[in-house]
């Protein structure tokens, strides 16, 4: 099996979650509220989001959304990589 390049995975997973973060911006503004509460319900089981959903998304809101996810994804990747590679030369 061959290496994984942990920086090739980290900008790679945290530019997908950018994409799917936007994705996620775009159907906010799109639907109302009350269209997205049953979704989101059901994407985390147990959980009521009716009383925690706003609307009220600032520009600064996003763009440190964007950046925080970015960063959680690349370093996850990052680590996973790590790991992969570990437990390839272990095995």
């Amino acid at each position: 099996m061959e290496k994984l390049r942990p920086n090739v995975i980290a900008l790679s997973l945290g530019m997908t979650i950018v994409v799917l973060y936007v994705i996620c911006l775009v159907l906010v503004a799109i639907f109302p509220v009350g269209m997205l509460v049953p979704f989101t319900n059901s994407l985390i089981h147990s959980v009521d989001f009716s009383g925690m959903m706003f609307k009220s998304i600032t520009m600064t809101g996003a763009i440190i959304g964007i950046i925080s996810w970015f960063l959680i994804a690349a370093i996850t990747g990052y680590v996973f990589a790590f790991v992969y590679n570990w437990v390839l030369q272990k095995v």
